[in-house]
């Protein structure tokens, strides 16, 4: 396509913009979502509604989101209409992430799911969507900027087919827990994993073109470094892209200025001294235990709420609970000390009396 979704502006001439508002007020009659008539169809407007209404089915900030959506040299999304409700088309999200911001529940949920980059499988299918990132990312055919080796090629082109019939294979249920209902992160042997990496070979292709060879790397069948797959650890890399780029100022859980390289060498050494376990591949889903998946369950989410998650997977031992804010602690004793509980007291005290009546016969005797 010529047109890219992020130059769909709303700076034309008068004459222009006003027959633009008839037809937007036409579209209005017609749809179901709230005010969909009268909402532009552009990546701002899209990444804007996810911000404020699904912040959960959102893994990166706005500025991800613009640059994915906006990408000068890659087509990821087709605009489509605001009509949509199904299809991998910007118009499709956008109406469901309309219709999110009314509704509640898992009514709420579901229009979030849609409106998500991954599409839901309603604003495209998992395969559909990956497929199109896919073949437009990893060859030199659509990506001038790549160089690794083309993925799903027939015949020395892109095929479509080839691509489908490898994505069949890949399950689809994400890890009971993450409160991505997309598990929108790196890691698991998932459709979604491999999709999460494509999108950040869009974005992260922007400034490193070595990341579409690096990305597709992991988007493949069998992924390169295991990273989509259900075996790997959460580890203190990942960790720390979110510490270091969200947590930042009144919300920082390191020293002002710490480099990626220096948070992780920071982490690991509180991983060394056992303050954490990495405790395997389901320890993504932990939310209160002193695990590295927990840590990295927490600190994702710092993207759309800095002020709690910052605090939450702050790794800092110091301010574990009840000492502070953070959530991914050692589990509290049973009896703390200092203090002796009404249950244990009824056993000590019968003892201690069938104790001290033992001495005073045997002095006695």
């Amino acid at each position: 396509m010529d047109t890219k979704p992020a130059e769909i502006r709303s700076d034309r001439q008068p004459a222009a913009r006003l027959a633009r508002g008839v037809l937007c007020g036409l579209l209005w009659l017609g749809l179901t979502a709230p005010d969909a008539g009268a909402q532009a169809l552009t990546c701002a407007a899209w990444c804007d509604l996810m911000t404020n209404h699904c912040p959960e089915e959102v893994l990166h900030d706005e500025d991800f989101c613009l640059d994915y959506c906006g990408h000068p040299d890659l087509d990821v999304l087709a605009p489509g209409n605001l009509t949509d409700v199904t299809g991998n088309t910007l118009g499709c999200r956008i109406n469901h992430a309309l219709q999110a911001e009314t509704t509640s529940g898992s009514e709420r949920e579901a229009h979030c799911s849609a409106a998500a980059m991954t599409g839901g499988n309603v604003c495209g299918d998992y395969c559909d969507v990956y497929c199109d990132l896919a073949l437009e990312i990893c060859n030199t055919t659509n990506n001038s900027a790549y160089t690794g080796s083309p993925l799903f090629t027939s015949a020395g082109v892109p095929s479509r087919p080839v691509c489908l019939a490898a994505c069949a294979s890949y399950p689809e249920d994400v890890l009971d827990g993450i409160s991505q209902t997309d598990q929108l992160f790196g890691y698991g042997d998932t459709v979604q994993c491999r999709i999460h990496h494509l999108e950040a070979a869009v974005v992260d292709g922007l400034t490193s073109m070595s990341s579409y060879g690096l990305h597709c790397g992991h988007a493949k069948p069998v992924s390169d470094s295991g990273l989509c797959s259900d075996t790997v650890e959460p580890n203190t890399i990942n960790y720390c892209v979110f510490a270091v780029h969200h947590c930042v100022g009144d919300n920082a859980v390191l020293p002002e200025g710490t480099e990626h390289s220096e948070c992780v060498s920071i982490v690991n050494g509180a991983l060394i001294a056992g303050d954490y376990g990495q405790n395997g591949f389901t320890s993504f889903a932990d939310t209160d235990t002193n695990s590295v998946g927990c840590l990295n369950n927490r600190i994702m989410l710092a993207a759309q709420d800095a002020a709690t998650y910052c605090a939450a997977g702050d790794w800092r031992s110091a301010n574990w609970v009840p000492a502070g804010a953070a959530v991914c602690a050692e589990s509290t004793p049973a009896v703390p000390s200092g203090r002796i509980s009404p249950w244990l007291l009824g056993w000590l005290l019968p003892l201690a009396g069938v104790g001290a009546l033992a001495l005073t016969r045997k002095r006695a005797a």
